[in-house]
């Protein structure tokens, strides 16, 4: 660990000791915060895992259809800005992104300018003392999330006027992500049915996307989109075997591939295009809206367990995805439009090409009739 890397630990350690001494927000009831009509209400997840934003649109979805009038900000960092860009569960994104105290200065004057009414500190698997910080930094009239004891500490009791709670680890077997992040807002009453998650490419990344395709696709032949990397690398199925499905693919149907490459994904990528044998084209350094609007219009994207499996399934596309070692039932979008082939022990190596191509090929053939 590197000495400026200590030295903010130990600023850190020393900031949340001076703030529980001086913080005492005085405890709510359930019926106390509902009957404020809160109206004017923040999300906080500022974390960077993009797969982790689109698990908790249904979060989102569940506070506008639970509070009727209610208009939702959402707090995030800057990775997932464009995630939530033209959601209709989102009317306003504010970017975490400070670097220095003008920036923290500036991200302050943008929350308090809205007034908020409600700010929900959304977390699931850790407590985050940023986000509590930011959400007494906001102004709201009003601080609710989930609660820190199960993380080893009682922050949440100092900067919250209410704790939600938190599944038990015996409620947590076999819940989704999803079901996860609407467990602590149940207690308020903020439900919904539809764990779907939902990202809307803007006019200017459809449009973007039908340019594109009508330069690099050939007429008649489906279009496949092909995401042979990922952030993980115990996620990775190797590009080999993604190119061998490709390959499989190109000799029963006429195919046009579309290749995402990510800051990452260089390797995989390179590796993956130098073993194809029908054309393709590389969409790299492309928006997230742009690259939902191409899986939008492809017949089928195929991919690794990563972000771009939940933009995909996100967006609409039929998406067939690679799982190794991390649970589907955990982890996955809940959503039809959703296909996986799984490793049997969880060992990707182990996962047979044959085994992705025949699934793809059924897909791909049960949408003839869109051609």
């Amino acid at each position: 660990m590197g000495a400026l890397k200590r030295v903010e630990r130990v600023g850190k350690r020393l900031l949340i000791k001076l703030l529980t001494s001086v913080v005492n927000t005085p405890s709510m009831t359930t019926d106390q915060v509902l009957a404020q009509l809160p109206r004017r209400i923040l999300v906080i997840r500022q974390h960077n895992q993009m797969g982790d934003m689109l698990l908790a649109v249904p979060a989102f979805r569940a506070v506008k259809e639970s509070i009727p009038g209610a208009r939702v900000g959402v707090l995030t960092a800057r990775i997932n800005r464009d995630v939530l860009l033209n959601n209709p569960y989102v009317d306003h994104v504010i970017t975490y992104n400070v670097r220095n105290p003008i920036g923290w200065l500036s991200l302050i004057h943008k929350m308090r300018r809205n007034r908020y009414d409600l700010v929900i500190i959304l977390h699931t698997v850790s407590f985050s003392f940023t986000s509590a910080a930011l959400g007494l930094l906001s102004g709201a009239r009003i601080r609710i999330g989930s609660t820190s004891r199960p993380f080893g500490n009682s922050l949440s009791n100092s900067f919250y006027h209410l704790e939600l709670p938190l599944p038990s680890s015996v409620e947590l077997q076999g819940m989704n992500e999803a079901e996860h992040n609407l467990y602590p807002l149940a207690a308020v009453g903020i439900r919904t049915e539809d764990l779907a998650p939902l990202l809307v490419p803007t006019v200017e990344n459809r449009a973007w996307a039908e340019s594109f395709l009508a330069d690099h696709a050939r007429p008649g032949a489906f279009k496949v989109v092909v995401h042979p990397g990922a952030g993980k690398t115990q996620n990775i199925w190797s590009p080999q075997r993604f190119a061998e499905v490709v390959n499989l693919l190109a000799q029963k149907l006429p195919i046009n591939v579309f290749v995402i490459e990510g800051p990452r994904d260089r390797y995989p990528v390179a590796t993956f295009c130098g073993l194809i044998e029908p054309p393709h084209s590389v969409l790299r350094g492309r928006q997230i809206g742009e690259v939902a609007a191409v899986a939008q219009e492809s017949d089928l994207v195929v991919c690794n367990d990563t972000g771009v499996m939940h933009v995909s399934c996100a967006s609409g596309a039929t998406t067939l995805a690679v799982f190794g070692p991390t649970d589907p039932m955990r982890w996955a979008p809940r959503c039809s439009n959703l296909h996986v082939v799984r490793a049997g022990d969880g060992n990707l190596q182990r996962l047979a090409a044959t085994t992705v191509f025949d699934q793809a090929l059924s897909l791909l053939r049960s949408g003839v009739a869109r051609q």
